[in-house]
Order: C-alpha cells, then sequence, then structure tokens
C-alpha cells in the first residue's frame, strides 16, 4: 500500500496514487476533476449545497447534528465489527492452514519515508518511534533456524539503533514463530511486540 503525501490516504499501487494526489483536495496545486467543474450543473440533492449555490449560511440545529453523530457512529461500529469477524475469520484460516505469512503480510506494502512496511501496525509503530526520536531502521539482517526439518532464514522488523536491539511486530504467534524466536541468538537482543503490548504502549488502539 502506498501513502498519499497531502493526506496519508492509502493506495494499491502507483497508479492509483498518481490520480489520487493529483486531484487531492489537499494538494495545493491539484487539478480540478471535470465534476467540480462543472458542479453548479448537477443536481443538488442536499441542503448544503442547495444553500451554497443561493449564497446563503447553511445551518444545522445542535439536536441534528447529535442525531447525525449517533447515526454515524453507530454505522461505523456495525461496519467495524463486520469487518473485524470477516478478517479475523479469513487470517484464522490462513494460520492453521501455514498459509498466513506468504499469502497476506507479504502482500500489505506500506511507503513511509522510504520503508517498505508490511501493515498498519508496523508503520503506527514507525511512527511512534519517529515521535519519540528512537533511531530506527528497516532490518534487513537475517538469523539461522530449523523449522520442518529445513534450514530457514528469520528477519526481524526494526533495528533499534541506539538500544541494539531487534524489534517483531506480531499479530498472530505460530509453530513457525516459535521455532525463529527460540533459535534466535543469545547474544543478541529480540523484543517480539503483540496487539496486547503494542496497546499498553499506546501504538495503537
Amino acid at each position: 500500500m502506498l501513502i498519499c503525501k497531502f493526506c496519508v490516504k492509502g493506495c494499491k499501487n502507483d497508479n492509483s496514487l498518481r490520480n489520487h494526489e493529483r486531484l487531492c483536495k489537499n494538494n495545493p496545486c491539484r487539478q480540478v476533476s471535470y465534476l467540480e467543474s462543472n458542479r453548479t450543473n448537477l443536481p443538488q440533492c442536499n441542503g448544503a449545497n442547495k444553500a451554497k449555490l443561493e449564497n446563503r449560511e447553511y445551518i444545522v440545529s445542535e439536536d441534528a447534528r447529535m442525531k447525525m453523530s449517533v447515526h454515524a457512529n453507530n454505522r461505523t461500529d456495525k461496519l467495524n465489527k463486520e469487518n473485524g469477524k470477516r478478517i479475523s475469520v479469513t487470517v484464522n484460516k490462513k494460520v492453521s492452514n501455514g498459509e498466513w505469512h506468504t499469502s497476506l503480510a507479504k502482500n500489505m506494502h506500506i511507503n513511509y519515508k522510504g520503508n517498505d512496511l508490511h501493515g498498519s501496525w508496523e508503520l503506527a509503530y514507525a511512527m511512534y518511534l519517529d515521535d519519540n526520536s528512537i533511531k530506527w531502521v528497516r532490518n534487513k539482517d537475517s538469523f539461522s533456524y530449523v523449522f520442518d526439518g529445513k534450514e530457514r532464514r528469520y528477519t526481524p522488523d526494526f533495528y533499534l539503533i541506539d538500544n541494539d536491539e531487534y524489534v517483531e511486530i506480531k499479530g498472530y504467534k505460530t509453530e513457525k514463530d516459535d521455532a525463529k524466536w527460540s533459535q534466535f541468538p543469545n547474544h543478541r537482543k529480540l523484543v517480539v511486540l503483540m496487539q496486547s503490548e503494542l496497546q499498553e504502549m499506546k501504538v495503537i488502539k
């Protein structure tokens, strides 16, 4: 996933990012879309647009604002719960099938200051480190471990320079993860941050 430099919206690929940034409302040099340039010719379907056309102020009562806010929150909570259930079912299925690492995590890309991060938790942690002036790099060091009779390589997510420690951001632990962590070199420090630790650190909600 790529991030808009004007509004931090996520885009799936380079093409969608270019198109979004070109029309992004936070872009001071943005291109005005055809619909916007011809908006007065479009049917006006709400009070705010109608008031704008008539050059008058549009006032929403406090009671109406409260009702709209409650409705929006209820709708958002419902959608979040439904989406959360669907994601949880999918992830648990992939974890049980041993497909989690290759099918989901590796396909989630977020470009943050030139670093290729995998998922919103890694992005939140990177921003947390920057906010707290903690020097870090996207880790490239890999370590040998054995799983299912095969020698493999494990690359933790972050390296904290001043602390001389590696950090792994993890949502779901598998047997493969246990093998990685239990065989990590004793003379190196590895910190694994799960959802509960990230929430305790106020990195995520």
